[in-house]
C-alpha cells in the first residue's frame, strides 16, 4: 500500500482542539476579571456584550459542538460572578432570568447565523476559485499549440488550485519527472484506463488508497496499452476529502481531455496536410522536369540523330544550325540543373554556417559585368553606381548567384515583351532610410501589382520554359544576409528587383 500522507499527521488536530482550548480558558478568565474589576462601569449588559463577543469569535473559528460551549459557559459565569446572589447559581429576580436567558438564546442563535454566514462564505470564496481555476485552464487550452506542453502547464495548474501532487500520465506510465509510481500505483492507472471508471475515495473503486485517478476516456479500452488516453492522478488525498473536489476536478479533467482530443486531431490533420503538400510538390516537380526537360531533350536528340545519319547529306548551314541547337538545349538543362542543385544547397544550410566578410557592391557588379562580357549571346548591361566606397557584410559568391539569377530573369522578361536587345540595369547605392541596395531592371511586363517574396512559388514560371527557380534562389540568398528583396515597378515598364542590405558595423580597432 503507499504511503498515506496523514497518517502522520493524526496528532494535528488534537494540537489544534488543545490550542483552542487553552484559548479559550485564557479569554474567559480575562473577561471575567475585567468585569468583575469595573463591574460599576460596565454593568450586566456590558460585561454580558463582552462575553457575547468570545461566543461569536469562537463560532466563527472553531467547530459547532465548541460554540455551544462558550454560549453555555458565558451564561454560567455571568449567572455566577455577576447575578445577585453571587458566586451562587441561584437568581433571585425575575429580571435577572430574562437577562440571563435572553443572552443564552442570543448567544445560541449568533452562533447558528455565524456558522451558516462561514459556510456560506466558504462556499463562495470556493466557487470563484473553481471558477477562477476553470478560467486559466481554459487560457491554457486556447492558447496550446503542443500537446505535451499543455498537459504539463494543465498539470501544474490543478497542483497549485488543488496543493496537492498532480499529474497528468500517459500510456508510458511517467509522463511528470517528479512523480515516480509504485507498482500498486501503475496497476490503478492501468485498471482505471481500461474500465473508463476514476478510482480512489467517494468513487466506489479502490476507496481505500490514498490517490485519485481520474482517466480522459469515461468508456472502457480494453487496448490502453497501445492506445490508451493519459490520466489525471492526484496524490496525497485523504478520508476527509470532500466529494466536491472531486467532482471539481473530474470537471476540469473533461475539459482537458476534450482539448487534448483536439490537439490530437490537430495534429494528425496537419501530418496530413504536410503529406499531401510534400506529394503536391513532388508531383509538381516531376510535371516540371517532364515537361522542361523533354523539349531540349527531344531538341537536342532529334539534331544528334540527324547529323548521325550516314544517308542524309547535311549542309554546312544546317550542320551549324543543328550544332546551335544542341549547344543552346544542353545549355539550357545545364543551367536549369545547377539552380535545382543551388537550391538544395542553399535551404540545406543555415545563417549561421556560410562565410561572410565585407563586401564592396561596386566590386561585385565589376565581377558581374566582366562574366558577361565572355559570354556569347549575354545580355547588354547598363552599371549605375550612384554611389562609391559602400560595404555590406556578405558572401561573394552567393550573392554573384542571386545576381546572375536576376539578370537571366530580365533577359527572358525582355524576350518575352519583344525587347530583347533592350538593355538591363544593374544599380547600386545608398537608399534614404540607410539601407544599402543592389537592384536589377528590365523593360519587360513587370509583376503584379502588391507582388512582394511571400508569393514567389518554386517549379512555377510565368515564362516558357524554365522551372521559376531564379526568384526562390534570390530568396534564400537573401533570407541567409537577412537582406530584403522587394520587387517595384520600373520608371516607365517593366520590374525593378532590389537587394537592400543593412549597413555593417565596422570595428575600426579590430585587430586585422
Amino acid at each position: 500500500m503507499p504511503h498515506h500522507p496523514f497518517k502522520n499527521n493524526q496528532l494535528k488536530p488534537n494540537i489544534n482542539a488543545g490550542m483552542k482550548y487553552f484559548l479559550l480558558i485564557i479569554m474567559m478568565a480575562v473577561i471575567t476579571i475585567t468585569g468583575y474589576r469595573w463591574f460599576d462601569s460596565f454593568g450586566l449588559t456590558g460585561i454580558s456584550m463582552l462575553y457575547l463577543l468570545l461566543v461569536v469569535g469562537f463560532a466563527y473559528y472553531s467547530t459547532a459542538l465548541l460554540s455551544v460551549s462558550v454560549a453555555f459557559l458565558s451564561f454560567l459565569c455571568i449567572n455566577y460572578f455577576f447575578v445577585e446572589p453571587r458566586f451562587t447559581f441561584q437568581v433571585s429576580h425575575v429580571a435577572s432570568w430574562t437577562s440571563l436567558l435572553s443572552f443564552l438564546i442570543v448567544s445560541l442563535l449568533i452562533s447558528s447565523l455565524v456558522k451558516q454566514l462561514k459556510k456560506k462564505s466558504f462556499q463562495s470564496e470556493q466557487a470563484y476559485q473553481r471558477a477562477e481555476l476553470s478560467r486559466k485552464l481554459a487560457e491554457i487550452l486556447a492558447y496550446a499549440e503542443d500537446v505535451q506542453v499543455m498537459l504539463n502547464n494543465c498539470a501544474e495548474l490543478l497542483q497549485k488550485g488543488f496543493k496537492k501532487p498532480v499529474s497528468i500520465i500517459n500510456r508510458q506510465i511517467a509522463q511528470s519527472s517528479h512523480h515516480q509510481l509504485t507498482k500498486q500505483e501503475q496497476e490503478a492507472v492501468v485498471w482505471a484506463n481500461a474500465n473508463g471508471k476514476p478510482i480512489g475515495p467517494h468513487t466506489g473503486n479502490w476507496p481505500q488508497s490514498d490517490f485519485w485517478v481520474i482517466p480522459f476516456n469515461r468508456l472502457p479500452d480494453v487496448n490502453y496499452l497501445l492506445s490508451g488516453e493519459p490520466v489525471v492522478f492526484v496524490s496525497q488525498v485523504s478520508d476527509l476529502e470532500s466529494e466536491e473536489t472531486l467532482n471539481a476536478i473530474k470537471l476540469l479533467t473533461d475539459q482537458i481531455a476534450l482539448a487534448y482530443r483536439h490537439q490530437i486531431q490537430k495534429q494528425r490533420a496537419l501530418t496530413a496536410e504536410n503529406l499531401a503538400h510534400e506529394e503536391a510538390i513532388r508531383g509538381a516537380l516531376l510535371a516540371s522536369i517532364a515537361h522542361d526537360m523533354r523539349t531540349p531533350l527531344t531538341s537536342i536528340l532529334g539534331a544528334a540523330t540527324t547529323l548521325n545519319q550516314s544517308e542524309i547529306t547535311v549542309s554546312g548551314e544546317e550542320m551549324q544550325r543543328l550544332t546551335t541547337i544542341i549547344s543552346s538545349q544542353a545549355k539550357h538543362l545545364a543551367i536549369t540543373t545547377e539552380n535545382i542543385l543551388s537550391l538544395i544547397r542553399l535551404e540545406s544550410i543555415s545563417k549561421d554556417t556560410i562565410s561572410m566578410s565585407l563586401q564592396s557592391p561596386e566590386e561585385i557588379v565589376g565581377v558581374l559585368a566582366d562574366l558577361y562580357k565572355n559570354q556569347t549571346n549575354s545580355p547588354r548591361l547598363s552599371i549605375n553606381v550612384n554611389q562609391a566606397d559602400l560595404l555590406i557584410s556578405a558572401n561573394h559568391d552567393l550573392i554573384i548567384l542571386a545576381l546572375t539569377n536576376l539578370i537571366e530573369n530580365a533577359k527572358q522578361a525582355n524576350i518575352d515583351n519583344h525587347h530583347p536587345l533592350a538593355p538591363i540595369g544593374v544599380a547600386v547605392g545608398e537608399a534614404v532610410d540607410g539601407k544599402i541596395y543592389i537592384q536589377v531592371s528590365d523593360d519587360g511586363q513587370g509583376f503584379i501589382e502588391g507582388f512582394d517574396s511571400s508569393q514567389i512559388k518554386k517549379f512555377e514560371s510565368s515564362h516558357n520554359k524554365g522551372f521559376g527557380l531564379g526568384l526562390s534562389i534570390v530568396e534564400a540568398v537573401a533570407k541567409l544576409h537577412h537582406a530584403e528583396l522587394t520587387f517595384e515597378k520600373g520608371a516607365n515598364s517593366g520590374a525593378v528587383v532590389s537587394l537592400r542590405f543593412a549597413k555593417p558595423v565596422i570595428d575600426l580597432h579590430h585587430d586585422r
